[in-house]
């Protein structure tokens, strides 16, 4: 009896551990950005959410700073002040969620009819631009910041897999190359899109 009063005890105090060591969900429109880096560094954070989450959580984070330079400028501000540790782990969080994405884009292309395959190529090629801009501009704030494009970057995914990874990667990876070029030159032959008159005063 004595015996399980320990054990049960020790089995509280580890769950009431693992409760106190989890952060919480921050608010996107309100948090600090400090309160959202130390969310997406940690393991019982965003990484211990499902994936899905992961990306729904990231991919609104991003339409937040793309929108509003002050919250990028003080994001950068933010990974300016991180300790090396901290950088790490941002670093580290922030790329596995995206070689995470990589991988799942490259196992639906896998899966689509031939015929839809180059919208979807399109649409991820045309999403991705923004992403790599704001990659770029918020990582201005690291020691070792990413300043490249597309190419770079899914090279950069490319390296760091695993053999059976690089096997489910590399058709998706190599059709995105092919087919970027086409995409470009149909962005340069769109016309502009005329802009609307001023609004006249009353």
């Amino acid at each position: 009896m004595a015996g399980g009063i320990v054990g049960l005890a020790l089995l509280l105090g580890y769950v009431a551990y693992n409760f106190a060591m989890t952060p919480s969900r921050p608010d996107l429109q309100a948090a600090p950005p400090s309160t959202v880096v130390a969310y997406v560094s940690s393991e019982r954070g965003l990484g211990g959410s499902p994936q899905i989450e992961q990306r729904r959580f990231l991919e609104r984070w991003g339409e937040l700073l793309r929108a509003d330079a002050k919250r990028r400028e003080d994001l950068r501000a933010c990974l300016e002040n991180l300790t090396d540790d901290d950088r790490k782990a941002f670093t580290e969080a922030m790329f596995a969620h995206f070689k995470r994405a990589f991988l799942d884009d490259a196992k639906q292309y896998a899966r689509l009819p031939k015929e839809q395959q180059y919208d979807f190529l399109k649409k991820r090629i045309i999403d991705g631009r923004d992403q790599v801009l704001l990659l770029k501009d918020v990582t201005a704030g690291l020691k070792s910041p990413f300043a490249g494009n597309q190419d770079e970057f899914q090279n950069w995914l490319m390296e760091h897999t695993t053999p059976e990874e690089r096997a489910i990667g590399e058709p998706y990876f190599n059709a995105l190359k092919h087919v970027r070029p086409q995409v470009e030159r149909e962005d340069r032959a769109s016309p502009t899109p005329p802009k609307p008159p001023p609004t006249s005063k009353p």
